[in-house]
């Protein structure tokens, strides 16, 4: 989906590899059905929400294409989509309907949601893992690779881009791509306030305050927020750990567990300043957050009940953060200038089961780059070139897990990392609108770990370091046909690292990096076609193939539950499709939406106890392709239907969501999965109803209305069967947003 500055949205992409006609017909065939035979047009429903025919701007390709003629598969989302009847909790409320994109929301903040894209990231036990995210242009993800939005402020977000793909050579060591996520724009008043507020089921509370406007030249946004829960998974009655009088374990007995309170400020000023806009971003965080879990699936267990293993261990993650960065854009001589500097500093707590991690993180960084444009005889050509020189410095210490407190010490080791990218990327538009882009990018990524352990014939020095290069480069090209669409393709490889936690991990060796852990590698290719059906709908459908080199697959042993360690497979291969369709009627008064995602993440070589995985032994002697990665849903599909009526008093809306996942591999031999589900949110409310000075959006959700039980995450390969993360029962909410503005 794609949404204008104003407001205004077009449906439009998607993308998708193998290219096979009957997939896509087939989504063509749903994606009708589930419109229901709309006979629509682009609409001018509300300023905020409406089918645009007009061109937008792709700002995370740092080139200036439109979302119609960029040479890669983008997505993005902005204004109401993001805010319209939305708790601010979970970040799968800012990326629903995001072709290629897959959420598992563990509705548990001690690890957060699992986010996949085109299935890279399947593989993160905790935090974000297999794409770069980048926050008002500064680097959420550090030079290894991790990255972690704990810290990120989905109330006040005005924008989400998605490049889908390894497509860019600005960003590096990643295969799934870009997420960008922008902070909207200060108010143009001098000042304007907005206070919201969020209740709902198991003690859910949110509430956020937010002032901004602009004086002369400057622009300020700051918000401070609180959010809580009480979870609700259940605690099994032999845990002695119920509040039924006879408590016998633990400081806090309770009927569940899973409870969490996050505490953030977020500020954003911006300054013309030299030519130019100078932006000034800084937040803190402070969570703290019990961790529930995976379990087994029994039928003599409740479905939503928490394993006594994390009771035992009272597993849990304490979070304090604090960054800040700054950012210049403007002109430079002849040139545009983009320059930016940022640091941060994280403590984690994190006792699982029969570990205790303790761990003091800062990091920083630096990135600068030019780009210019010229006129040539046979079209506009322009170019982006510059690096990017990211630190991270760890000090981390691990104890035996003593009931959620630190027993004896394990592992102490000082990591740090040492990202350093150089990049250049050209694009040429020629005169029948035809768009070329090729770019290149050189990474150096320098490991080292000082262990500080004390050293016994039993437990050697295990310091040492690991460097790893490539050259990543890629190029695309979209074509305009007659009729308002347009077909693209691309062609990139991609490279990327294990983090360091992935190399401190081993399951033979305390301290040190894994010496056999390699960076994967892999080549990637999309073609696509998008654009307007006449009149009637805006559409995206593509297809994509990429071939993977070491592919980092997580897997647990016995004697450490909980602790994931990690292998690579020899060779893989995802391929798959993603569309999305979009129509709505001329009144603006129905708008659908469907967005259809296929992912097919094979291993094609990966020996695992003596039995080579590329021809997965499933039983069935006609079957002969590989297992499938786990963790990843081969098809995905959401629906909206939103009305939005007008009434004296203002405008209302009422829509529905429907999430259709298949079932989700969880082991690598495939002998398991989490069972397919469908779940249904519905909400409805009022935009912005103007009473006095003030424009309040009251609104009202159900989500999962019919109560399915369902498992919306699963870990990967863990020990004992335990592969299962339970969703929630039907749950209720009901939020108000109220704004006031002074001056003009």
């Amino acid at each position: 989906m794609i949404m204008d500055q104003a407001g205004t949205r077009r449906a439009i992409l998607a993308s998708a590899a193998g290219g096979r006609g009957v997939l896509v017909a087939a989504l063509f065939a749903l994606a009708a059905s589930y419109s229901g035979g709309l006979q629509a047009a682009p609409v001018q429903q509300q300023a905020q929400d409406t089918i645009a025919i007009a061109p937008i701007e792709v700002s995370v390709l740092r080139t200036p294409f439109t979302n119609d003629d960029a040479p890669f598969a983008v997505s993005v989302l902005t204004g109401q989509d993001l805010q319209r009847a939305r708790s601010g909790v979970y970040i799968e409320e800012v990326l629903q309907r995001m072709p290629g994109v897959q959420v598992q929301n563990r509705y548990n903040p001690a690890v957060g949601e699992r986010i996949m894209i085109r299935g890279f990231g399947a593989r993160a036990q905790f935090g974000l893992r297999g794409f770069r995210v980048i926050v008002d242009g500064i680097p959420a993800t550090l030079p290894d690779g991790q990255a972690s939005l704990d810290h990120l402020d989905i109330g006040s977000l005005g924008r989400v881009e998605v490049l889908r793909g390894p497509s860019s050579a600005l960003f590096g060591n990643a295969g799934g791509g870009v997420i960008s996520f922008t902070t909207r724009a200060p108010s143009a008043r001098p000042f304007e306030v907005e206070v919201a507020a969020v209740g709902g089921s198991d003690a859910l509370m949110r509430g956020q305050v937010t002032a901004s406007g602009t004086v002369e030249e400057t622009g300020y946004l700051v918000s401070a927020y609180r959010s809580s829960a009480d979870g609700f998974r259940i605690v099994p009655d032999s845990s002695g750990f119920l509040n039924d009088g006879s408590c016998n374990f633990g400081d806090r007995c309770v009927d569940t567990y899973g409870e969490f309170e996050r505490l953030g400020a977020n500020a954003k000023v911006t300054r013309a300043v030299a030519g130019g806009e100078l932006s000034l971003t800084a937040n803190v965080l402070d969570l703290a957050a019990e961790n529930p879990g995976s379990r087994r699936l029994q039928d003599s267990i409740p479905f939503g009940t928490i394993a006594n293993t994390y009771l035992n261990f009272q597993t849990r993650k304490d979070i304090t953060q604090q960054q800040a960065g700054l950012r210049w854009v403007g002109g430079l001589g002849g040139f545009q200038g983009d320059f930016a500097v940022y640091g941060a500093h994280r403590t984690v707590f994190n006792p699982i089961p029969a570990d205790l991690v303790d761990l003091e993180r800062n990091g920083g960084g630096v990135r600068a780059a030019l780009s210019r444009q010229y006129a040539l005889g046979i079209g506009d050509f322009d170019w982006h070139a510059g690096f990017d020189l990211d630190l991270q410095d760890d000090d981390r210490k691990e104890f035996v897990n003593v009931a959620g407190a630190p027993g004896d010490p394990i592992l102490d080791q000082q990591e740090k990392v040492r990202g350093m990218g150089f990049f250049f990327q050209g694009n040429l538009e020629l005169p029948s609108g035809i768009d070329a882009l090729a770019g290149l990018r050189y990474d150096s990524h320098r490991f080292e770990a000082e262990d500080r352990f004390p050293v016994t014939p039993a437990n050697p020095d295990n310091s040492g370091s690991r460097t790893m290069t490539a050259f990543s480069p890629s190029i695309g090209l979209n074509v305009p046909l007659p009729g308002g669409l347009d077909i693209f393709g691309s062609a990139s490889t991609l490279f990327e690292t294990p983090t360091t936690t992935e190399l401190a991990n081993q399951p033979d060796a305390p301290g040190g990096f894994n010496p056999d852990l390699d960076p994967m590698e892999g080549r990637s290719f999309e073609v696509g076609v998008r654009g307007d059906l006449g009149s009637i709908a805006s559409v995206e459908v593509t297809t994509y193939q990429t071939n993977l080199e070491n592919e980092l697959v997580p897997f647990e042993v016995e004697g450490s539950p909980g602790v994931t360690f990690f292998r690579n497979a020899g060779e893989s291969k995802h391929q798959g499709l993603e569309a999305t369709l979009a129509a709505g009627d001329p009144s603006g008064l129905i708008r659908a939406d469907v967005t259809g995602t296929w992912t097919d993440a094979r291993f094609e070589e990966y020996v695992v106890g003596g039995t080579d995985l590329g021809d997965c032994p499933s039983g069935d002697p006609t079957d002969t392709d590989g297992c499938r990665v786990p963790g990843v849903s081969p098809r995905r599909i959401q629906a909206l239907l939103r009305v939005s009526p007008e009434f004296s008093f203002g405008a209302a809306f009422v829509e529905a969501i429907a999430t259709m996942s298949d079932d989700v591999p969880v082991n690598d031999r495939n002998t398991a999965s989490a069972p397919d589900y469908t779940t249904i949110d519905v909400r409805l409310g009022l935009d912005q109803v103007a009473i006095g000075g003030f424009t309040l959006s009251p609104w009202v959700a159900i989500t999962n209305v019919a109560d399915e039980d369902y498992i919306s995450s699963v870990a990967v390969n863990a020990f004992g069967t335990r592969f299962y993360e339970p969703g929630p029962s039907q749950s209720f909410q009901v939020g108000l947003r109220a704004a006031f503005g002074a001056g003009d």
